[in-house]
């Protein structure tokens, strides 16, 4: 009897440790991952770029992977989009006009956060515009009913410290280099979305926030903005382009940007 005893308390001693075990490991609750997206929808012409971008909190596993209607990579119905977020509008409208861009976790592929793009045609002069190096073009994109056109760029140029200027010409930089972009127009506000037409893998925007966004001393809006210009890069002339998400209003500073061959 005394022995049963004994092998009871053992019994009890160790399922109370085997208790305090589990109550102890489960008091750290799990870490939870959580992806957003920005921006949540926006209108893009046909044949135009959007910059998308992805944040991981939850883990120190920052990376996703991008697809357009459950399409890793997009493709040529739907757009295309870079595992860097850069999404390529298709040359024409699908049917229907709205696609999903989302992005996964790589850690954890249950979790993932979407934006709504809509895709929309350009108009007819948006077709036709031409636009010598060193001038503007505004609105040169569909306007989405009733919108008024309120995005335009007037001038472009580039930052060396805290000075900032434009040029006629715009802005030359070299292959591998980088450049602060200086950007004055109208509508050139916190939101806004830059980039640069050609290949996305020619040149990245640091896509601008906060105290970036400021005026000039006649209180015209701008913008200064990062862009890293791959040593790859295909010399010659591109668009600087502003847009803005919520409204699908698009402007180009055609032939803003020249890149020239390294060294030179």
């Amino acid at each position: 009897m005394i022995r049963g005893n004994r092998v009871t308390r053992v019994l009890l001693g160790f399922g109370l440790s085997a208790l305090l075990l589990a109550a102890s490991c489960g008091s750290t609750p799990p870490t939870l991952i959580v992806v957003t997206v920005t921006p949540a929808s926006a209108y893009v012409p046909v044949s135009y770029a959007l910059q998308f971008n992805a944040t991981v909190t939850g883990t120190p596993n920052a990376a996703v992977v991008w697809t357009v209607n459950n399409v890793v990579g997009g493709n040529s119905t739907v757009g295309f989009i870079s595992q860097s977020g850069y999404y390529q509008a298709p040359v024409s409208v699908p049917s229907p006009n709205q696609v999903t861009v989302a992005a996964t976790s790589q850690q954890d592929d249950t979790k993932s956060a979407s934006g709504t793009v809509t895709i929309v045609p350009q108009s007819s002069s948006g077709n036709i515009v031409q636009v010598v190096s060193g001038q503007t073009a505004s609105n040169i994109n569909v306007q989405v009913s009733p919108l008024t056109p309120t995005l335009s760029i007037y001038a472009a140029g580039t930052c060396s410290g805290s000075t900032c200027s434009t040029a006629a010409t715009g802005v030359q930089v070299a292959q591998g280099s980088s450049a602060t972009i200086f950007v004055v127009g109208l509508g050139i506000v916190e939101g806004t979305v830059y980039s640069i037409s050609g290949n996305p893998a020619d040149v990245t925007v640091v896509q601008p926030s906060g105290s970036q966004f400021g005026q000039t001393n006649d209180g015209t809006p701008s913008v200064t903005f990062v862009i890293n210009v791959s040593a790859t890069a295909v010399p010659g002339l591109r668009n600087i382009m502003v847009s803005n998400p919520n409204t699908g209003e698009l402007s180009a500073f055609v032939g803003g940007l020249q890149i020239t061959p390294a060294g030179q």
